[in-house]
């Protein structure tokens, strides 16, 4: 009997012992469901292939700050360090596809820790940027972004939509 457990005992430590040398892998692929609205009186609905949607991501160092200062900046793929205001970036990392047929219309493949993403809806001239850190071992994540062209700026569930048609946007922290 004291045989049996002094193996029981091994096997578990042996099985916990694997079990922490796993491979850990940083990333996902982000699918995001998009909605609209083009007015208050209107149905949300799923963003259709008639409109034209951009999105693209680049890889940043945790803890920076980054935006997208002008409609024109969103159009030309070009983002700002907000600490650093001399440091521009105008090649994205990742480019996301959209496919207006599934009902996670938009796909990331996202392999850095930090994030951040740009989704440009060139119809209705709005976009939307956010600060996204990669789980680990997720292998998809699933979300959702509302875009409204009747909408002022704002933010909300961790994205800040800007409308350029209702106002100048303030930079948010």
């Amino acid at each position: 009997m004291k045989y049996i457990t002094r193996i029981l005992v091994t096997i578990m430590a042996l099985t916990v012992a694997v079990g922490c040398f796993k491979d850990e892998k940083q990333g996902t692929s982000l699918w995001i469901a998009l909605y609209s609205q083009a007015t208050t009186d209107d149905e949300v609905v799923k963003t259709t292939a008639d409109t034209d949607i951009e999105g693209y991501a680049f890889y940043v160092p945790k803890g920076s700050k980054w935006m997208v200062q002008s409609w024109q900046d969103a159009l030309d793929r070009r983002i700002v360090n907000k600490d650093k205001p001399g440091e521009v970036r105008t090649n994205p990392d990742v480019t996301a596809v959209f496919d207006p047929e599934t009902e996670y219309q938009l796909k990331f493949e996202l392999w850095s820790h930090t994030t951040f993403l740009v989704i440009v809806d060139r119809t209705n001239e709005l976009y939307a940027t956010r600060l996204y850190e990669t789980p680990l071992n997720l292998p998809i994540t699933y979300t959702q972004l509302h875009l409204y062209a009747w909408k002022k700026s704002g933010s909300v569930n961790g994205w800040d939509m800007v409308n350029p048609e209702q106002e100048t946007p303030e930079v948010t922290e």
